[in-house]
């Protein structure tokens, strides 16, 4: 009996494929945008969009923890978590817990992309600022 994968891991697997082709290309081809504008769509067109505008950023604490910060289409800056699909902002909250209508948000698809695909901003802070950025989560 074979096992079907989940979206997830289907998006994870589009996601570093997307890294691959820009990487050698230079370019995100049909073959990987098309079954991720199926599973994601308008939200990966807002993440490339976000990506292309360099709203990215990788924020390193001289720890060596760090945190994606995006800023949003409205100029919000949202903390994204590596390795999760947590965000702060309200289409996390209803449409990917509440609602279960899509896998993740615009903004962490923006940090999973742009990560893969080498285009991350990254800005050396002090640990001091990344957990001031935790504790103003709301």
């Amino acid at each position: 009996m074979s096992r079907c994968p989940s979206v997830a891991a289907v998006v994870e697997s589009l996601v570093k494929a997307a890294g691959r082709d820009y990487k050698a290309a230079g370019r995100v081809s049909d073959d990987v945008l098309q079954p991720l504008h199926i599973i994601l769509g308008q939200s990966l067109m807002n993440a490339l969009d976000l990506i292309d505008e360099k709203k990215v950023m990788k924020v390193v604490g001289s720890s060596g923890r760090w945190v994606y910060q995006v800023t949003g289409s409205t100029g919000t800056p949202y903390v994204c978590f590596p390795h999760s699909v947590f965000c702060q902002c309200m289409a996390f909250k209803f449409a990917v817990l509440k609602r279960r209508e899509r896998p993740l948000c615009k903004h962490v698809l923006a940090s999973r992309l742009a990560t893969e695909m080498g285009e991350v901003e990254e800005k050396t802070v002090s640990d001091e600022y990344i957990l001031d950025i935790l504790a103003n989560m709301d």
